[in-house]
């Protein structure tokens, strides 16, 4: 009787192992690195904290560090605001300290996406956190109120990231996460569940738009990522978000919108978070709520909305700047930072 409960229990060791190791091949085919897997949200999802998130970055040293989160609009390869940043920077009186700029703004990436990639980045001991975006979460709201999620696990970007977040011991064993994964993925077949797309909208689903159901959520966010520059000492500076919707023009979505800015390089219709009057009301709204918390928590503002105060040769669609607007963005808020003395 014991060798054979013995034999069983080598049985069920040999297949866990066995199970686990073909688990891994099968998620290192996905991205997934075989002996850390949960590395795959700083691989795959938020790259750009892959090795911040090693550095050692002190508010107590001679350097000051600054991070920036954000959209695309300040994101790495399209304004470059990091560089544009360190440039404007060393050309300032020798008196000014050393200023490094670390830049996790990322295309399509909410305030939900930077409150999560803040809280990655809890070890590292900023000076100054700059945060600026208030559009991508309008994205969330073109969907019908029965299928629309606070936490905005109706994108499936989302749900599978908080999928990923909830399962700490995936290093240890994938199995719990495997298990989790494909119930979900039955349930969600089962039941025919609608997920939006991390880009872009429905037709069909753009008239529910009007109702800006992500106000909510994004000054959850904001007061995340406000409450945690606290807590590690950084100072907070939000800026109110720029758009250029140019006057006497009605926005289709278009791509034929694009002819009423600048010509770039990158552009995108307004479509892509909505229809153009919700999207102009959605912003608004968004910007309320940033000077709302600008004028209530421990923060810095800057009305970045007013200094751009949507001129179409700035803009090379209805968010993101053309080069003339890049370099005007970079000095405008680097004159704010020095006049305020914000880097001392």
């Amino acid at each position: 009787m014991m060798r054979k409960a013995l034999f069983y229990f080598i049985f069920l060791i040999v297949l866990y192992i066995v199970t686990e190791i073909l688990l891994r091949i099968g998620l290192l085919f996905l991205g997934y690195p075989f002996f850390k897997p949960s590395d795959y949200i700083f691989v795959k999802i938020y790259p750009s904290l892959h090795e911040l998130r090693h550095k050692q970055i002190s508010n107590t040293d001679e350097t000051i560090d600054v991070l920036i989160l954000g959209g695309s609009v300040v994101s790495p390869g399209y304004m470059d605001l990091e560089l544009r940043l360190d440039s404007i920077f060393k050309k300032q009186d020798k008196q000014l300290r050393k200023v490094a700029v670390y830049n996790v703004a990322a295309p399509a990436h909410t305030s939900l996406d930077n409150a999560i990639k803040y809280e990655y980045l809890k070890k590292q001991k900023f000076d100054l956190v700059i945060y600026y975006e208030a559009i991508n979460d309008l994205h969330g709201n073109n969907i019908p109120p029965a299928y629309y999620r606070a936490d905005y696990t109706h994108i499936k970007w989302y749900k599978d990231i908080e999928i990923l977040r909830r399962h700490e011991e995936m290093d240890i064993t994938v199995l719990p996460f495997a298990l989790d994964f494909a119930c979900n993925y039955i349930k969600d077949k089962v039941s025919r569940r609608f997920y939006m797309t991390q880009y872009g909208t429905e037709v069909r689903y753009r008239k529910y738009g009007a109702d800006v159901k992500t106000k909510p959520t994004f000054e959850k966010n904001l007061r995340v990522i406000i409450r945690q520059a606290k807590e590690s000492g950084a100072k907070m500076l939000l800026l109110s978000y720029a758009s250029c919707f140019p006057e006497n023009v009605v926005l289709t979505g278009e791509d034929a919108d694009l002819k009423h800015y600048c010509k770039c390089s990158f552009a995108v219709p307004i479509s892509i978070w909505g229809k153009a009057e919700y999207v102009k009301a959605g912003i608004a709204t968004h910007n309320q709520v940033i000077r709302k918390l600008a004028s209530s928590t421990p923060t810095l503002y800057m009305d970045m909305e007013r200094a751009m105060h949507g001129d179409p040769r700035f803009f090379c669609d209805v968010c993101h700047v053309s080069k003339t607007g890049a370099q005007y963005f970079a000095k405008t808020l680097a004159d704010f930072l020095i006049t305020n003395n914000v880097l001392q």
